[in-house]
């Protein structure tokens, strides 16, 4: 064998080995191979949180020391919900800043609060902020706030991954200012919603969970738990290009846990409560239907799979949405009010 020959046969060595090492740190297989097992899950804090949150619900200082706190404020406020007043219903629109379309849509359609006799629905809009502070959208926003009142507005920068900011400080305006309502729908601003299936559906939950207790009786419904919608159960994307890459540092499990899509999810009086407090100390996690997966299994909330509830855009049909709660990608005005209309709206 010549020198030469040698060489090529050295060179093509090399370029077959970086090509792997390229394909081995782009696919993230090293992440894969030494992902700890979920049986060994023990995300922070890792204690049991349930005296704790009982403590909190009892009214007493907590034994254990919150490590989760968002040092954020509500710019804006409402006059829609207080305290003592009791609701079937409260919707909690999660919206971006320049989505004026999808709120107004939303307005005529599911965000309507008079539509169902002898149920008392909510709805709000939370969005964050941002920069600069005083630029022709915010204008724009605080003519929508002042003609609507319909807008929370909270001083967190509003991006895709400060979603589980927005989150939990919409959970946190709900425990803070409208803590009496049976059930909670939180929902992206680009989900087609059927309140009346809703409805329908969470009243059955408690019949079956409540071994037919009437579902008219408010301690029973709001002494049980509820978290409900389209429920994922897969792995940590661990590519170097993914946008929803998870590092090992940051989560060094093979699994998630359970969780529900955020598109859309409905949690019961309880839960919501249990589930802000939890988050207290539960360190947070960018992603907010994992962070909220988390919560869930930290605080013993198993979530419930919907039926009713789509992650993805459901073909539209008469007959086909007879039964659907919600349905994502309706980021057209038009067909989600030319939708719901013919599903929710009887012909006089």
């Amino acid at each position: 064998m010549n020198l030469e020959t040698m060489w090529r046969r050295k060179y093509k060595y090399f370029v077959c080995a970086l090509m792997l090492l390229c394909v081995y740190n782009f696919f993230g297989v090293g992440d894969y191979m030494y992902a700890r097992s979920f049986q060994d899950f023990a995300y922070p804090l890792n204690i049991d949180l349930k005296p704790i949150i009982d403590e909190v619900l009892q009214g007493k200082k907590p034994s254990v020391q919150p490590i989760n706190y968002y040092p954020y404020k509500f710019l804006t406020n409402s006059g829609k919900c207080n305290t003592l007043e009791k609701l079937d219903l409260f919707i909690v629109v999660k919206s971006a800043m320049n989505h004026f379309g999808h709120r107004q849509a939303i307005r005529k359609t599911y965000g309507q609060e008079d539509l169902i006799p002898g149920r008392i629905v909510k709805t709000l809009f939370f969005l964050g902020v941002d920069n600069p502070p005083k630029s022709k959208l915010q204008k724009m926003i605080d003519k929508e706030i002042e003609q609507y009142k319909d807008i929370v507005q909270i001083n967190f920068h509003d991006n895709y991954y400060n979603n589980t900011i927005k989150t939990m400080m919409s959970f946190r305006w709900v425990f803070q200012h409208c803590s009496t309502a049976d059930f909670y729908l939180f929902t992206d601003d680009d989900m087609y919603i059927s309140v009346n299936n809703l409805l329908d559906y969470v009243h059955e939950r408690n019949e079956i969970d409540g071994n037919e207790i009437p579902v008219d009786n408010d301690v029973e419904k709001r002494d049980r738990h509820m978290f409900a919608g389209y429920v994922f159960d897969s792995s940590p994307q661990r590519f170097k290009t993914s946008k929803w890459r998870v590092s090992l540092d940051e989560y060094p499990w093979d699994r998630w846990p359970a969780y529900v899509t955020a598109g859309a999810y409905i949690v019961s009086n309880l839960s919501m409560k249990t589930m802000y407090i939890g988050s207290y100390f539960v360190k947070h996690f960018r992603f907010d239907d994992i962070y909220l997966g988390i919560v869930a299994k930290k605080v013993g909330i198993e979530p419930t799979h919907c039926p009713g509830m789509y992650f993805y855009k459901k073909k539209y049909s008469k007959e086909g949405y007879r039964k659907v709660i919600a349905s994502h990608g309706y980021s057209d005005h038009e067909e989600l009010i030319r939708v719901w209309t013919e599903q929710n709206i009887q012909p006089d």
